[in-house]
Parts: structure tokens; C-alpha cells; sequence
């Protein structure tokens, strides 16, 4: 992407997901597989183009077109998009059921996201003396607006 390119990531209010305890029960999401070189996606871009165009195709609607979670992967990672109720059985949808979700913002470098990751285990078994299972990150920054506004945007999702 050039300098000159125009950013539409959202911005994040962290008083909306900072340490926040979350129900995901009944949420719908629309989800693919994505190829991955020790965590790190290949092709995303293409594969989030590709699943939005899927949803489209299937007249499905969904609720935060802008917010595309991630969990990765060592070879095989996943993306996920929420949707509204499909009414209709598909492979590629997920019914979240009995998730309680405990949110972080991560504001900064690449590298600390490890932390992040750390930090927010540790928040789960504090309010809820269990591990996640599953933690979804959503970049909510590109390479543009990450300059701008001092590193990576990064919320971290813990599924309890």
C-alpha cells in the first residue's frame, strides 16, 4: 500500500473493549480456513476479499463488515466474520454457544502482541479461574494508520 493510500480501519475506543466481560452466546459466524507460516497468515487479504464475496453470494448479512477475527496457526489458521442468523445450515458457519468472551485492547509493536496474548490469559483466570480456550485477535490497523497511531491496534478475544 503507498503512503498516498486512503486507511478505513475503525477506530477503537478502548472504554468499548479494554477488560470488558462479554457474552457471545448466539452469535453467528461466518468462517474460512487460511494458510499459515508459524502464525503468521499467508494471503489474507485475498482469502477476507474472497469470504466476503462468499457471503454475498450466500445473501447473508453481516453485523461488523470491518471487524474480521483471527485465530492463528502454525500451518492452518482461521478467519471469522459475524453474521446475522443464516436460517439455513451451512458448513462454513459457527454457532457460538455458552461463550463468554473477556476482551484487551493492544496498542503498540508487533512484537509485544506475545504479551498481550500472556496478559489476557492471565486476565481470564483472574475473573474466571480458567484458561481460554481460544483467543481471536482483530487487527484493527493497517500499515498506514498503524504509523500513525504508534504501533499495532490489536483486540484480543478470550473465549471462556
Amino acid at each position: 500500500m503507498s503512503k498516498t493510500a486512503v486507511c478505513r480501519c475503525p477506530d477503537v475506543n478502548d472504554a468499548d473493549w479494554h477488560l470488558k466481560d462479554q457474552d457471545w452466546s448466539g452469535k453467528f459466524f461466518y468462517f474460512e480456513d487460511v494458510l499459515h507460516f508459524f502464525n503468521t497468515p499467508i494471503g489474507w487479504a485475498k482469502a477476507v476479499e474472497a469470504m466476503k464475496s462468499d457471503i454475498q453470494r450466500k445473501a447473508y448479512q453481516w453485523v461488523r463488515e470491518e471487524m474480521v477475527l483471527h485465530v492463528p496457526g502454525r500451518f492452518t489458521g482461521r478467519i471469522f466474520i459475524e453474521i446475522e442468523d443464516p436460517k439455513q445450515y451451512d458448513a462454513n458457519v459457527e454457532l457460538f454457544e455458552n461463550a463468554r468472551i473477556l476482551t484487551r485492547v493492544y496498542r503498540g509493536p508487533k512484537s509485544g502482541l506475545g504479551d498481550a496474548v500472556e496478559e489476557i490469559k492471565a486476565f481470564a483466570q483472574d475473573r474466571t479461574h480458567i484458561l481460554p480456550g481460544v483467543i481471536y485477535l482483530w487487527h484493527a490497523s493497517c500499515a498506514i494508520c498503524g504509523q500513525r497511531r504508534g504501533g499495532e491496534v490489536v483486540v484480543l478475544f478470550a473465549r471462556i
